[in-house]
């Protein structure tokens, strides 16, 4: 059958693509993807494969009658109405993400591992402050906040200790920047997941976005989000979770009370909050929201500060110079996981103790970062 350019029409406005997009993902110009698909051009065999990896799709599709994408598993909260997320150019991405977690998820039950019978439910009308009391107790945050130095460590542990409760981290920096995190919810808990997006992005920053992520887990939704910026109630609730949980009410106004911060002007207050988020170990721009939420620092100075983002001198970019970033989650020697179906680093003979997927994971991940 020859090539069907309604289907290849068909998938990039499934995928949300625009027409810049596609034809850079293809190697060709604007002109010459309309042209194809009006139907008077043919693209090359390497187009196709590269069309084909970037719409999340195999490349049999463009010549089928009709090929149908599968449906979006994720939410997009970044609007006041919520609807299926598109994926966009990052299609192919998202796409290996959910390979990963579905084969996580097929490897509880070939094992016969026992899943978590359940995980804490929360309700949108429950206190934000309350819930993320509770949690912090479980994850021990407290503990871990005194017991690190730096936000790296803090972040390390509190990854540690959110795998702890069967729920997957990972890390890249090869998303769009606009995309924070997502949450990847598994109704039998076997594979929950999180991703962060780690491009200029330091670690208090992944920090708030794996907070914020938990909370849609704990919410039982799959969902893609951007920190602070929302305008829905469930945004609202995950990133009052996630401020709660990083940089509790009283233990910040103690701080603030026995060290005489100050915040009487835009200055003062990002410099204030600076020296706060490395106390709490979380983001400049998590700890001016917390701050104008309960009513230190003017409401405008949060919106301000993070309008920054994506300069060199943005302070949530910075990264220590003598720190190292973690395992990207791109994969073994950076090639298997997106195959992840013959990845052998999951291979349950090279352990003699009972086999725990999260367990095994963390212990991979650590062999990348030694590599």
């Amino acid at each position: 059958m020859s090539f069907n350019p309604s289907v290849l029409q068909k998938l990039i406005e499934a995928r949300g693509l625009s027409v810049a997009e596609a034809s850079y993902a293809a190697g060709m110009s604007a002109k010459k993807l309309q042209s194809t698909i009006a139907g008077e051009n043919t693209p090359t065999k390497n187009q196709i494969i590269n069309l084909a990896e970037r719409l999340a799709v195999p490349a049999h599709a463009f010549f089928m009658s009709d090929y149908d994408p599968s449906p979006s598993q994720i939410i997009d909260f970044r609007a006041a109405k919520s609807v299926a997320l598109k994926y966009g150019k990052d299609a192919h991405r998202f796409q290996h993400i959910i390979e990963i977690r579905n084969f996580l998820a097929a490897l509880y039950k070939r094992l016969d591992w026992d899943a978590p019978e359940s995980l804490f439910n929360i309700d949108l009308n429950s206190n934000p402050e309350q819930f993320a009391a509770s949690v912090s107790q479980i994850l021990q945050l407290g503990k871990i906040r005194q017991e690190t130095n730096t936000k790296s460590d803090f972040y390390k542990s509190f990854r540690s200790r959110v795998e702890d409760l069967g729920i997957y981290v990972i890390q890249d920096h090869n998303f769009s920047p606009e995309i924070d995190g997502f949450a990847l919810y598994h109704d039998s808990f076997t594979s929950n997941l999180i991703f962060i997006n780690s491009a200029k992005r330091n670690h208090g920053v992944k920090s708030f976005t794996l907070a914020h992520e938990l909370s849609h887990i704990f919410g039982k939704r799959s969902a893609i989000t951007n920190n602070y910026q929302y305008d829905n109630d469930i945004e609202t609730f995950a990133n009052d979770f996630a401020a709660s949980l990083l940089v509790p009410r009283d233990e910040l106004i103690d701080e603030i009370n026995k060290q005489k911060f100050h915040f009487f002007d835009y200055n003062v207050a990002v410099s204030s909050a600076t020296r706060l988020s490395n106390i709490f170990k979380t983001s400049v721009s998590a700890m001016l929201v917390r701050l104008a939420k309960l009513g230190y620092a003017d409401n405008n100075y949060p919106s301000r500060f993070i309008a920054g983002f994506g300069k060199d001198s943005f302070l949530d970019s910075q990264k220590p110079p003598e720190g190292r970033e973690e395992w990207t989650g791109s994969g073994c020697n950076r090639s298997c996981l997106p195959r992840i179906k013959s990845c052998e680093c999951f291979d349950v003979s090279l352990s003699s103790r009972p086999y725990h997927p999260v367990r095994n994971f963390r212990a991979y991940r650590t062999l990348e970062e030694k590599n």
